[in-house]
């Protein structure tokens, strides 16, 4: 009896456990378990719907969206939905899906994702930051303006107004909140210059979205034009510029 304990049984539970974790990982291999998230567009119609008396927000964009410079790591939608609660609103937690470095394209790509859709179908608030990277991030404004400036916006304005079609495909009724530039360079001998086609991108995306009731472009440039609010990077918003902007879409609710 003592044999069998210390030797058939123990070999016994081995064996049977190899022959469990054989079948699961060749289960693995196949791609049997777990499931799959398809990025591909999608096909078939999203049913899932937002809650009718809850604050369901995502946020989607660039890394002004995803909250860079901001030390404590909330950005806009962290201090979005702590300004709700402050407020006694009741409100999930948000969904934050930008990206650093994220252009129009690219978030026209991850738009047309039915893992994103879905997301996107659950939410009744959708606050989107886009289009500073193609207009800021490389040396098109920020060195000299281009010949044509305003073309140049018009095309970036477009595919704006094309990701705003693919939330309002996947969700047509949710409040939309497109967020506006601000000059990150005010303080540099350009930064003068660049203010003007500020004010033109910001006018041009409220002129876009006009006839549209649920969406709001949020003005931010007033924020930093009088008034140091940048983080240590100098492009992004500090912990202050952050708040100031979430406050402004909180009160739009």
């Amino acid at each position: 009896m003592r044999r069998f304990l210390l030797w058939y049984l123990p070999l016994t539970a081995a064996l049977a456990a190899a022959i469990l974790f054989g079948a699961g990982f060749y289960s693995f291999l196949r791609g049997d378990t777990g499931t799959s998230v398809s990025l591909a567009p999608s096909t078939t119609r999203i049913t899932e719907a937002a809650p009718r008396k809850q604050i369901a927000p995502i946020i989607v964009g660039d890394s002004l969206g995803r909250g860079t410079g901001d030390e404590t790591g909330l950005g806009i939608g962290g201090r979005f939905v702590d300004e709700l609660r402050k407020r006694n609103i009741s409100t999930k937690n948000i969904v934050n899906l930008a990206v650093n470095g994220a252009r129009t394209r690219d978030l026209i790509r991850q738009l047309d994702s039915h893992s994103v859709q879905t997301l996107l179908a659950q939410s009744n608030v959708i606050i989107v930051s886009i289009g500073g990277n193609d207009l800021w991030g490389d040396s098109t404004f920020r060195n000299a303006p281009p010949p044509n400036p305003v073309s140049v916006m018009h095309d970036v304005l477009d595919r704006v107004d094309q990701s705003v079609r693919l939330i309002r495909a996947a969700n047509p009724t949710a409040r939309i909140f497109v967020i506006g530039l601000y000059n990150p360079f005010s303080g540099t001998p350009f930064g003068k210059m660049l203010t003007p086609f500020v004010n033109r991108w910001n006018s041009l995306l409220v002129e876009r979205f006009a006839n549209d009731p649920n969406v709001v472009v949020v003005q931010t440039s007033d924020i930093f034009a009088f008034r140091d609010r940048l983080s240590l990077d100098r492009f992004h918003p500090g912990q202050e510029g952050y708040s100031l902007i979430a406050r402004r879409i909180a009160d739009a609710i």
